[in-house]
């Protein structure tokens, strides 16, 4: 059958079920049938059209069941599964066309595909992602939405020709540029070298005895509690938490309900959810008025201390310091902003450390070897020293491969300013790319034709596998997984705190480690694997609670 025929049948049937009422009328039972034979037949006719073509290929769009709404029921109500599904069914060497109402979006599975789009990352924005995310999950002031809507002056140092925004007011430009500068180089060893000390005055405090073992219901519950203070204190400083003790449990609240944040259920069925995060933001309103009134956010110099309890850090100090510069930028937008770093700082953080811990003490093989690693990163006088724990070969590997498995989020690029490119495909001014972490993560070929074939064979890739990331030296090494694992994104706005959550995870490790001992008491729990109802929204929590036991490991060192 020649090209024609294609043309003639597909342009029947597509005119047919173009008019709603055509010939005579179609029952709703039918509809949908029909609907999904033509595009199913339209994708197959673009895919065949495409093998045929170097170049101006066609980004065939997924079928779908029902018109106008196209991909809108499982893009809200399933989207993980079903943007795997498409990949499973389809493959991963096409991108796929999907529709959400009138957004239009191309998924990218096929790694090749990923980095040609992150090499030319400088053109793309997030901005469609960020507004909503400030609308539905942080509940931001119009003021500030607007905001975020009409800055076109990019990232760059010099702002695009064209735009008319203040210096000032580039909120995007100084998002990037502070959490770039002040999450890196020596404002960097100091947050790792500040987490591990306030960590341990914080496990030191827990009523934890080496006598007897002390029983707990869930693991993942008592790290929130337990473990994230340390981090808030690490970067906001210490006065958040003294002035407002029941702040975590607000977090926490407003955290495990995210997701139903972002799939928009209204107020009056998450009573609670929607309280906590009001009680956040008035929180965190009051903080930065104790904290403007006891130190000045502008001293952020070389001469000025890297942390102090008041703002914390001095990527918090600087922060603030832009955002009061700003015209318009009232408490309420700035507690937004504190509100969405707090998130990112232990949303993202807080799973993969607890998959960290608990794959550690269920295997005692793998805790022993991890137990050495850290002796060879902790000094005569018991001080952790954290340049040489980052670079231990097994730690690393254990990090890559949590973050590999239980990391799902999708990375959006909106083609604010030109068209994307990418393999004889064209996303045309306007468009937006996604790409699901997890399909890389979890496809056996990719790796394979990456060169890690002895990381698959190590273990099934729906597995975990400790040594996944470590070659046949016992070296850890990334070699050949760009475009495959994903889980910091990529190109210019890949997570700047991706070095600090590393040195987070595998210092919170060490401390316990050196600490505790610590046993895993799944038979008494709920514990059915990752909670996937969380994908892609981010990091994935267990599924369910993790009794465990623990005692402490005499005297604890300085």
């Amino acid at each position: 059958m020649g090209t024609p025929f294609f043309h003639h049948l597909y342009d029947s049937l597509a005119q047919q079920v173009g008019g709603t009422f055509w010939l005579a009328p179609i029952s709703l039972t039918s509809l949908p049938f029909l609907c999904y034979f033509v595009t199913t037949l339209r994708f197959h006719y673009v895919l065949w059209a495409n093998s045929r073509r170097t170049s101006h290929k066609i980004i065939p769009i997924a079928p779908y069941w029902f018109p106008f709404l196209y991909h809108a029921i499982p893009m809200a109500l399933y989207p993980a599964p079903f943007i795997s599904g498409l990949t499973k069914k389809y493959g991963i060497s096409q991108p796929f066309g999907l529709r959400v109402g009138f957004m239009k979006m191309t998924l990218i599975a096929d790694p090749d595909h990923v980095q040609q789009v992150m090499k030319n990352a400088r053109t793309f924005t997030n901005k469609p992602l960020t507004l909503f995310v400030l609308d539905k999950l942080l509940a931001a002031p119009k003021t500030l939405i607007a905001r975020y809507a009409s800055d076109d002056s990019g990232l760059a140092t010099k702002p695009r020709v064209g735009s008319s925004v203040l210096l000032d007011d580039r909120i995007y430009y100084f998002q990037i540029r502070t959490t770039h500068k002040y999450l890196a180089g020596v404002h960097l060893h100091a947050l790792n070298d500040r987490y591990p000390l306030t960590l341990g005055r914080h496990l030191d405090n827990l009523s934890i005895s080496p006598e007897a073992w002390t029983s707990f219901p869930d693991l993942y519950r008592f790290l929130q509690l337990k473990i994230s203070p340390a981090s808030v204190e690490t970067v906001f400083g210490s006065k958040l938490l003294d002035l407002h003790p029941s702040f975590m449990e607000d977090f926490w609240t407003f955290e495990v309900n995210s997701s139903r944040f972002l799939r928009g259920t209204p107020s009056w069925l998450a009573p609670g959810p929607y309280r906590a995060r009001k009680n956040l933001i008035e929180t965190l309103k009051s903080w930065q008025a104790h904290a403007a009134a006891h130190f000045d956010c502008t001293r952020t110099g070389p001469s000025e201390p890297e942390w102090e309890p008041n703002f914390g850090a001095k990527l918090i100090r600087t922060r603030q310091a832009d955002m009061n510069k700003m015209a318009g930028m009232d408490p309420d937008a700035r507690a937004t902003e504190h509100l969405g770093l707090l998130f990112g700082l232990n949303a993202s953080a807080l799973p993969p450390i607890f998959w960290f811990v608990y794959h550690a003490f269920k295997d005692p093989v793998l805790l022993q070897k991890l137990r050495k690693e850290v002796a060879d990163s902790t000094s005569p006088e018991g001080r952790l020293d954290m340049a040489k724990l980052v670079a231990q070969p097994l730690a690393q590997s254990v990090y890559a491969e949590v973050l590999r498995l239980y990391v799902a989020i999708t990375i959006n690029r909106h083609a604010e300013v030109g068209s994307i490119h990418f393999s004889g495909y064209e996303v045309k001014e306007g468009g937006m790319v996604m790409m699901y972490s997890r399909i890389g993560a979890m496809n056996t070929f990719a790796w394979e034709q990456a060169g890690r074939e002895l990381a698959v064979t190590k273990a099934p890739l729906e597995s975990f596998c400790a040594e996944r990331f470590l070659d046949e030296q016992e070296v850890f090494s990334m070699d050949g997984l760009s475009g495959i694992w994903l889980p910091f994104g990529g190109g210019d706005r890949m997570c700047p705190g991706r070095y600090f959550a590393k040195a987070e995870m595998l210092a919170t490790f060490a401390l316990f480690v050196e600490r505790f001992e610590v046993e895993i008491l799944e038979e008494g729990g709920e514990y059915t694997g990752p909670d996937m109802g969380s994908a892609p929204f981010g990091a994935l929590p267990p599924g369910g609670k993790v009794p465990f036991r623990i005692r402490r490991r005499g005297e604890v060192k300085g």
